[in-house]
């Protein structure tokens, strides 16, 4: 082969491998704009539509373990617990350092009644020191033995959650949880106010407050917490619930 010959081949090849990385840069680029839609589908809750739409994108980029874990976590809110399962190990033979995808297959594994599995999951997240929010996993191991009524250890659990983010308002309201099947309400009352001190709106807490206020006969601080409740989200469960009891509780009915 002349040095002519040679140059030309180098030069097709160039051309070539150019073509190639831009049509991997434009596949890429679909990819992201169908990632973006998915998401936007998924925050309304159409979740159906949103899995159609992460396959898409995955099916573009099928390197992109993020593309896997949201379809994970869109199949886990459809209850399509075998396709979750599915997906999220497809993410992690990727990259099994993605810990966020630990703790979404620890989810599902709790929504699944698989306490074991769960369990195994949240202590790979905890023990990541790199991991922005191990107070998540700490309070979904409380969460596990709450619904166990091991109460003992969820309290420990629970507290381990605050300890590691003191403005953590799920720890906090957890412990109240705690307080109540205890029959403890004087304590679960402070846990539920330290819950709102670290954010004002949070639902459960403000909910269960009301509903105290209400078994302890005070009418006006029931309402008051009831109303709130209403204003953070009127179209969500407890927010109609709420409503309700405004109108049940409230003077001249």
């Amino acid at each position: 082969m002349t040095f002519r010959t040679q140059h030309q081949v180098l030069i097709a090849l160039t051309a070539l491998l150019m073509t190639g990385a831009l049509q991997d840069d434009e596949k890429i680029n679909r990819a992201l704009t169908i990632f973006n839609r998915a998401k936007q589908l998924h925050s309304e809750g159409k979740l159906d539509e949103a899995i159609v739409e992460y396959r898409a994108s995955a099916k573009l980029d099928p390197e992109n373990p993020w593309i896997l874990n949201a379809m994970g976590l869109a199949m886990t809110s459809a209850r399509d617990f075998e396709g979750a399962e599915k997906v999220f190990r497809q993410a992690l033979k990727l990259n099994a350092d993605l810990t966020d995808v630990h703790n979404n297959l620890g989810v599902l594994y709790s929504e699944m009644g698989q306490t074991e599995r769960a369990f195994e999951e949240f202590t790979v997240v905890v023990r990541d020191p790199s991991y922005p929010t191990p107070e998540k996993a700490l309070f979904n191991m409380g969460a596990l033995y709450f619904r166990d009524q091991n109460y003992e250890l969820a309290l420990m659990y629970y507290k381990r959650s605050v300890e590691k983010q003191p403005k953590f308002a799920m720890g906090y309201r957890g412990l109240g949880e705690i307080h109540l099947a205890l029959g403890e309400p004087e304590m679960a009352f402070d846990r539920f106010e330290e819950a709102l001190e670290v954010s004002p709106n949070d639902l459960p807490s403000l909910y269960e407050l009301a509903r105290l206020y209400e078994e302890q006969g005070d009418t006006e601080k029931a309402l008051e917490y009831y109303r709130r409740v209403v204003e953070a989200d009127r179209f969500s469960t407890l927010g109609k619930i709420s409503l309700e009891q405004l109108e049940v509780l409230k003077p001249g009915t």
